[in-house]
């Protein structure tokens, strides 16, 4: 049976969050999320976050209330929160719930760290659309 978890964990310096065993993604491992962002923020000085998507098929809008708090969460702090390497299914969920606005979406991992990487002024501000996401965003 699968233990859906969250793994945050240092990359080159900014903070990476991969969900495991989430084909389906619930409020369980986002509420983790949140908890294990807060602890390392305060005791890592942390306030960016890149929340990778891969590997989830499916996101219901109780998991999605929760990343609309940990948005709220890293602003609050003087960070930015970068969303990547979503299904088209995950978006249209997204999309459908009106939450496209708040957020920054960028195609893979790559994307988000370069952005990140590119300065405050640049993520920032959510953008409901980047240059750089596939057509089918």
């Amino acid at each position: 049976m699968l233990q859906p978890s969250v793994q945050v964990r240092d990359q080159d310096g900014l903070l990476v969050a991969e969900f495991w065993d989430c084909l389906r993604l619930d409020p369980a491992p986002v509420q983790e999320l949140c908890k294990t962002y807060d602890a390392l923020r305060l005791s890592a000085r942390w306030p960016d976050l890149i929340v990778d998507f891969l590997g989830v098929d499916f996101a219901g809008s109780a998991a999605l209330s929760g990343f609309v708090r940990l948005q709220k969460h890293c602003r609050q702090h003087g960070g930015r929160l970068v969303l990547c390497n979503l299904c088209p299914t995950v978006f249209e969920v997204f999309r459908l719930t009106r939450l496209v606005p708040l957020f920054t979406f960028v195609p893979d991992r790559a994307a988000a760290v370069a952005l990140l990487r590119a300065g405050p002024d640049l993520a920032a501000a959510p953008s409901p659309v980047t240059p750089d996401l596939p057509a089918q965003y």
